[in-house]
């Protein structure tokens, strides 16, 4: 089974959060103390009419009112829509990040979303609707892949060991190397090439970590002009039935994309462990 994704695991904690609110709402507490007010001094208010009727009939009462009101709170696509935003704003902050090409990059990409939000709101209700719906959650995943993504990034341009590593071996391995060119003793030379050879694999490795790290902020650009690209599709899609393969097309679309996201974001937490300097996700 597929891991959840980045939507389907805030929607999840969004509902929760909803149903602890519902559940907990004043308008309960309400409904809940008449309904045990009544069954304690009013149990029989018919009782020719209602002879079956009892203190246990105003609490049964009082609980479907309950369950309605919690279940009408669930159900309210707007309440769990605000709900999934306020915890992906939260997760997803951008405003940790010390880069700030880095978070005008995000911020571009969060009035993005904020614009195809509209544009599938403003479509006529309907199948089509629905679908551009589904569609545009797909979103979620791909600004958070992007906020990982711009972490990491952040986080290696800030890392204080490796700025360190760094200028140590634009000094250390000239150095090492000549000395090596002059020194006569073997077993000091057996040591000097030893300690050499395991400062250019440094070398090598940090080398190799900004040219993904490049590669990275590159990808991030193109999947900034991806999702624009995006929203522009959107805008074409009218309210003919014949629009919903585009649509199809753009949900493909945006699950290649974030698939691409995710797989970069994974090759980097491979050979870059940013989380003692950044945010855990």
């Amino acid at each position: 089974m597929p891991a959840p994704s980045i939507h389907e695991t805030i929607e999840r904690r969004a509902r929760r959060a909803i149903l602890e609110r519902a559940f907990f709402r004043l308008e309960n507490a309400i409904i809940l103390a008449g309904a045990i007010l009544l069954a304690f001094f009013l149990p029989h208010p018919l009782p020719t009419l209602l002879p079956w009727w009892g203190g246990w009939t105003w609490l049964l009462l009082g609980g479907l009112a309950v369950a309605a009101l919690v279940a009408s709170t669930l159900t309210d696509r707007q309440e769990v829509a605000r709900a999934v935003e306020d915890l992906f704003r939260q997760e997803y902050n951008i405003t940790s990040l010390r880069d700030r090409r880095l978070q005008e990059k995000l911020r571009r990409a969060q009035e993005y979303h904020e614009q195809i939000k509209e544009a599938v709101a403003a479509q006529a209700d309907g199948a089509l609707k629905d679908r551009l719906q589904r569609t545009a959650d797909g979103i979620y995943d791909w600004i958070g892949y992007m906020v990982r993504l711009a972490r990491r990034l952040d986080a290696y341009r800030n890392d204080p060991i490796i700025e360190a590593d760094r200028e140590d071996l634009k000094q250390s391995i000239p150095r090492l190397e000549s000395r090596l060119r002059t020194e006569q003793d073997p077993r000091v030379r057996q040591q000097l090439e030893v300690t050499l050879a395991d400062k250019r694999r440094l070398a090598e490795s940090i080398a190799e970590l900004d040219s993904r790290m490049q590669r990275a902020e590159l990808r991030l650009d193109s999947s900034l002009a991806a999702l624009g690209t995006v929203y522009s599709q959107l805008l074409l899609v009218g309210s003919k039935e014949i629009d919903s393969d585009r649509a199809e097309r753009l949900r493909a679309d945006i699950s290649d994309e974030v698939a691409g996201l995710q797989d970069l974001v994974d090759s980097i937490n491979e050979i870059y462990d940013y989380r003692t300097l950044g945010p855990g996700k």
